[in-house]
């Protein structure tokens, strides 16, 4: 039988998820109201964001590892969840309690309740995730941007520094249809006086940046132009290299797979580097840290292989990864997709990797739908396999891979959320 405190919590994740029906609404009036009313916690420690269009969350788990590895307490903030709630707010690496969440959920609660301050659910989450850190006392608070930046949540603090992980096109509808929108969007977590560091961008995104760094009084550090690299290596899909910033020679061995994580690592190199972190708790942090389903392998027989790739930036880097693991047998694609991502082209960049294309759709409201996505795949000449739901979907995909094959899911962090996560079959953005 469940108990008491079992109970009020699992009434508590009903509420908070309750709120997501509402969708999100960009701006910063509602949190800092919110804020104010809970006396500012964020002030109580020092923040540092992280945006971008892929790899933010690799670079807040490498920073809160380096951190930590520094001596300092950190929280860590990510969004959306995989597997369970509570990995939204860790501290020093580990999730927050149960009764750490109700009750910072009560406390926000009652402000908005007080004040008819009609909060979304990322608004509400966010401002627990500061209230948590702040009971915590938390020396750093990591902070992953959930949409954009310029008028995300998260954007309410006041950082010490920020960071921009990539920019591609993505949430056009929201925030832009072109590279110099979503740079605008995107490098409002800069501050003026403030450094902001940059990972590995194109021609356009780089200038777009500058641009909007000049108008801010912001200082961009660029990771090509920052760091001397040099010496890379890769073993086993992990990569080690030497780089030269600030002075200093750090030897880096990563724990995080791909390729695509060496620039990550680099934006959380500058970022520590620029806040006073030792050379060595540099080093062992990103040695330390490990991003949870990127690129991580989740099976040998057959080899199943998780990443979050969800549009067409991460899909070339993960394609680039994948075709290069060795693999007797057949490799399949497990593939769905929100629909406001250009799954096309994401479909179309992966599926030349892959022998077979098995496809599933997601339960949320922004899932794309089946019919949607044997549309789009057979538009580009390709031939899937399809189920509507997500586990059985694996289990057929697993068969047709076989033992020595391998299965890659991609398309989605929402539906390695449904797959593996441990709460049913609830999903928050």
């Amino acid at each position: 039988m469940p108990s008491e405190k079992t109970i009020f919590y699992s009434s508590v994740l009903n509420e908070i998820y309750a709120l997501d029906k509402f969708g999100s609404q960009l701006g910063l009036g509602r949190i800092s109201k919110m804020l104010a009313l809970l006396s500012h916690p964020e002030q109580r420690y020092k923040c540092i964001l992280v945006g971008g269009s892929n790899g933010k969350g690799s670079t807040v788990e490498m920073i809160g590892s380096i951190l930590k590895a520094d001596g300092k307490r950190v929280g860590t903030y990510f969004s959306p969840q995989i597997e369970e709630f509570p990995e939204r707010f860790r501290v020093n690496g580990k999730n927050a309690s149960s009764k750490e969440i109700a009750s910072a959920y009560s406390a926000v609660k009652e402000v908005c309740s007080a004040h008819s301050i009609p909060a979304t659910f990322f608004e509400v989450v966010t401002a627990m995730a500061l209230v948590i850190f702040a009971r915590r006392r938390v020396d750093f608070a990591v902070l992953e941007v959930g949409l954009g930046g310029r008028l995300d949540a998260v954007n309410a603090v006041s950082p010490e520094i920020s960071a921009i992980a990539s920019i591609s096109l993505e949430h056009t509808d929201v925030l832009g249809k072109t590279i110099p929108a979503i740079a605008h969007e995107k490098c409002g977590i800069a501050r003026k006086g403030r450094k902001l560091v940059c990972g590995i961008m194109n021609v356009d995104a780089k200038a777009a940046v500058k641009h909007e760094c000049s108008s801010r009084g912001t200082r961009p550090l660029f990771v090509e132009e920052s760091v001397k690299l040099d010496s890379v290596e890769e073993k086993n899909g992990c990569y080690s290299f030497e780089v030269e910033y600030g002075g200093k020679r750090h030897f880096v061995s990563l724990a995080a797979p791909g390729k695509f994580q060496v620039s990550n690592a680099l934006v959380a190199l500058i970022v520590c580097s620029e806040i006073g972190c030792r050379r060595a708790a540099i080093e062992k942090g990103l040695k330390n840290a490990e991003p949870k389903y990127r690129m991580q392998q989740l099976s040998a027989n057959p080899l199943i292989i998780a990443d979050c790739a969800h549009n067409p930036e991460a899909a070339v880097a993960f394609s680039g990864e994948v075709k290069e693991i060795p693999i007797a047998g057949k490799r399949v694609l497990l593939f769905s997709a929100m629909k406001d991502k250009d799954y096309s082209a994401v479909l179309r960049i992966l599926a030349p990797c892959f022998d077979e294309v098995m496809l599933t759709e997601v339960p949320l409201a922004r899932g794309a739908r089946l019919a949607e996505l044997k549309k789009a795949a057979a538009k580009a000449g390709i031939k899937a396999f399809a189920a509507r739901n997500a586990s059985s979907a694996l289990s057929m995909a697993k068969k047709k891979a076989g033992r020595n094959g391998m299965v890659a899911i991609a398309g989605s962090i929402y539906l390695l959320a449904e797959l593996f996560g441990k709460e049913g079959a609830r999903i928050a953005q």
